[in-house]
C-alpha cells in the first residue's frame, strides 16, 4: 500500500505493463560511502541478472528481509507543524505503540509536545527530514516484517 499511489511514477509505470526497480538508500537526500557502495552492487548485480552484464552476483553483508505496508497502520502522518524530535532511526524495529517522535510547537512556547506512537509492529524504513514537519507531512512508515 501506498500513499497517493496514482501520482507516484512507478504506478504509472506499472500501469502500463512495465516492471518497474527502485531503492531509496539512506533518506533525506544524504549520499555515504556505504550507501554508495550498496547502491553499485544493486546495479551491477541486477545487470547480471538480466544477463546484460557478465559475472557472478555479490551478495551483501547483511540479510535480507522481506518487508512490506499491508495497510495504513504502516503510515504516521505528521497532525502538527513543529520541529521533528525522532526516538528512533531507520532499521530500527518497533512495537505497536512505542513512541517515535514528538513534535514541537515553533509557533508558541511552554505547551507540551505531540507524541506519536507505532501504530504496528515492524521496521522503521521512512523517517522525515528535515527537522521542521508540517500538517500532511510522512512523519515515518513502519513495515510489517513478513
Amino acid at each position: 500500500l501506498e500513499l497517493d499511489a496514482g501520482g507516484m511514477y512507478d504506478s504509472q509505470v506499472e500501469s502500463m505493463g512495465k516492471v518497474f526497480v527502485t531503492t531509496e538508500l539512506g533518506g533525506g537526500g544524504s549520499a555515504s560511502p556505504e550507501t554508495i557502495e550498496i547502491a553499485k552492487r544493486g546495479v551491477d548485480n541486477f545487470l547480471i541478472h538480466a544477463k546484460i552484464l557478465a559475472g557472478e552476483s555479490k551478495s551483501s553483508k547483511l540479510p535480507a528481509v522481506l518487508l512490506s505496508m499491508p495497510d495504513e497502520t504502516s503510515f504516521i502522518c505528521c497532525e502538527h507543524r513543529g520541529l521533528f524530535e525522532p526516538f528512533v532511526e531507520l532499521g530500527d524495529v518497533v512495537k505497536e505503540g512505542d513512541l517515535l517522535a514528538k513534535v514541537h510547537n515553533i509557533d508558541r512556547t511552554a505547551t507540551t509536545p505531540e507524541n506519536y506512537y507505532a501504530k504496528r509492529d515492524g521496521m522503521v524504513i521512512i523517517k522525515h527530514y528535515p527537522s521542521i514537519i508540517d500538517i500532511g507531512d510522512n512523519l515515518m512508515v513502519i513495515a510489517k516484517i513478513e
